[in-house]
């Protein structure tokens, strides 16, 4: 297969094609000419397959284009070479992702595209069931040389559930492809070669044809990350030819024109100066709202610039504290408000509070009849009229009689016709907004409601706690270490220290007490201090192992056992012999703000 095959023709129903891809199909038949003196050399290659193929490198087409075109700047010939290869006329044969970006050396080798494969063509379009045949396919053929590529198989499993009603026939049709391709036949616009044709000669061709049907989806389906040039945008749902057909002239349609334009010169037209003084107007009003235009608009830190989210967190729909600026944006005018989801929740608020909630909440009916279904817009404007619009009615709202009058006639007229009245109620909806905007705003701006909200949302902090350690009001400026623990002394140690006072200023009430470890407390001392006649402190109650004769029964044959598992009582201890007896260390327990432990002091 020859690149100077004839291009296809495309019809008036074909994609909508770009004169600048014809001038590089122009270019490409200029390179593939085979006479060696206006083309760019191939050369063949033994290093990547068995057979000899043809290929030349990035140093040939970008000296071809600089010699062609007159081009002085390396970069700007690469540049071209570049855009070629990511439109799928020029393809790497090691299809790795460096070799899509031309570079002036011969690191990579290139091929051109057959002109079938090439954008725009009418059979060559790129839809998903073809690639699901070509997913199909490769994965029927050897795992090895065409096994998918993780981003390939999670596409094709998609594709298989999108086509579940089609998965036989992508099968049927893989299958066949590929029997066809062991028989020697060629598919794409090629003629059947017979089967007597040398084995050589049909294993290169099958690896072209391999080569450049990957090429052709690697553009059109390339893998994550990189940028898909063919978008193919939106679907359309009328072709050109029968739009071509609709767009023919008769007596009715150049009347129809004649009456627009007609109503076209009647509508007031304001002076251009005019609609730039109010556009300049509006956007020096409104800059500082935009994140793109103000850094500040965008606190604590722009999202499109940093990876942080909470920009996103504090403007969402519906928050506690909504932030400044949203706030502020809300006494632009009445319909930044409304429009808000957050302020229209807090100018309903305020309307509870003026016993006039039964506007809002018409005009709030009325949007969501708009906006919804059309099988339900008969039965809503019926209730909405007997809620709102009747007489009598507990949330009847104030509308003149002439706009009620012109409610009432559209809904006669237009009864049992849901497609035309979802914009009937528009003048009773109309004369309600304007009706707020002119009395009830201007109230809920000068409400201690707004201007709460206001100095709530300047006082809110807009950074992220990492640790919500504490209230965060005060804070601690230093941090004493508490001195090292002593060795706990036994039970027989503090019997020979057993000198008791309850005087002592350090082991006051409000002093916290250390609260022991529960592995040393078999080696602690079970004795207590008398303070009343049943040897209980007040408040205390007697526990089962402080009944006489308990201990010995259970510490009974157990000589190890020296004492109950039972944590300590506090032992006061007086000013003077606490520095005279060196052995009985008292505990310097750190207060409630200090989170350094015991054992972390000082040495």
């Amino acid at each position: 297969m020859t690149v100077q095959r004839e291009m296809m023709a495309v019809d008036q129903d074909s994609k909508p094609r770009l004169s600048v891809f014809s001038k590089m199909e122009k270019m490409i038949v200029a390179m593939a000419k085979s006479d060696g003196e206006t083309g760019i050399v191939m050369r063949a290659k033994r290093n990547l397959f068995s057979d000899q193929i043809e290929s030349f490198s990035g140093c040939d087409i970008v000296d071809w284009l600089k010699k062609q075109y007159n081009i002085s700047d390396v970069k700007e010939a690469c540049y071209l070479a570049t855009n070629l290869c990511q439109y799928g006329y020029i393809y790497p044969i090691d299809f790795k992702l460096s070799s899509y970006t031309v570079k002036y050396d011969r690191s990579a080798e290139y091929r051109f595209q057959a002109p079938y494969f090439w954008p725009f063509r009418k059979d060559g379009t790129a839809d998903s069931i073809k690639y699901a045949i070509y997913l199909q396919k490769r994965s029927l053929r050897n795992k090895q040389k065409h096994g998918l590529e993780p981003y390939e198989q999670e596409a094709f499993d998609k594709l298989l559930k999108v086509f579940a009603d089609k998965k036989e026939f992508i099968e049927k049709q893989a299958r066949e492809q590929v029997r066809m391709s062991k028989a020697g036949l060629y598919f794409y616009g090629h003629q059947a070669a017979s089967v007597s044709e040398a084995k050589k000669q049909r294993r290169k061709e099958k690896i072209l044809l391999d080569l450049q049907e990957k090429a052709f989806w690697r553009v059109h389906r390339p893998p994550p990350g990189c940028i898909k040039t063919m978008e193919e945008g939106p679907k359309r749902y009328f072709q050109p030819s029968q739009m071509a057909a609709r767009r023919r002239k008769n007596k009715e349609s150049f009347k129809a024109e004649i009456t627009f334009l007609k109503k076209a010169l009647e509508r007031p037209k304001p002076k251009l100066s005019k609609v730039l003084e109010s556009y300049l107007t509006w956007n020096e009003q409104y800059q500082e709202y935009d994140p793109f235009l103000d850094p500040n608009a965008a606190l604590p830190s722009n999202p499109w610039v940093s990876d942080d989210t909470l920009f996103w967190e504090v403007t969402d729909t519906l928050v506690k504290i909504p932030t400044e600026l949203r706030v502020k944006k809300w006494a632009i005018s009445f319909f930044n408000l409304v429009k808000d989801e957050q302020g229209l929740r807090e100018f309903e608020d305020f309307l509870r509070k003026e016993y006039s909630l039964e506007n809002i909440r018409f005009w709030k009916e009325v949007e969501d009849m708009k906006n919804g279904p059309r099988s339900a817009i008969e039965t809503r404007v019926e209730w909405i009229c007997s809620e709102f619009l009747s007489k009598n009615s507990p949330k009847e709202i104030n509308v003149d009689s002439k706009t009620l009058e012109i409610v009432n006639k559209s809904r006669e007229e237009m009864r049992g016709k849901p497609e035309s009245m979802r914009y009937i109620l528009d003048p009773a909806q109309e004369h309600i907004y304007l009706l707020m905007k002119k009395d009830s705003y201007p109230r809920f701006l000068r409400s201690e409601q707004y201007i709460n909200l206001k100095e709530m949302a300047h006082n809110q902090p807009l950074k992220k706690r990492f640790f919500a350690f504490g209230s965060g009001k005060t804070q601690i400026k230093r941090q004493t270490p508490s001195p090292k623990s002593p060795r706990r002394s036994t039970s027989s140690e503090r019997e020979v220290n057993s000198d008791i006072s309850g005087d002592s200023p350090i082991h006051s009430i409000n002093t916290p007490m250390h609260s022991y470890s529960t592995g040393n407390l078999k080696d602690m001392d079970m004795k207590q201090t008398p303070t009343s006649s049943s040897g209980l402190s007040p408040g205390q109650t007697r526990r089962r192992s402080d009944e006489p004769g308990r201990t010995r029964s259970m510490n009974a044959g157990d000589p190890r056992r020296k004492s109950n598992l039972e944590v300590p009582r506090s032992f006061p201890i007086s000013a003077e012999k606490r520095k005279s007896d060196a052995t009985l260390l008292s505990l310097n327990v750190p207060a409630k703000n200090n989170i350094v432990a015991p054992w972390e002091g000082n040495q």
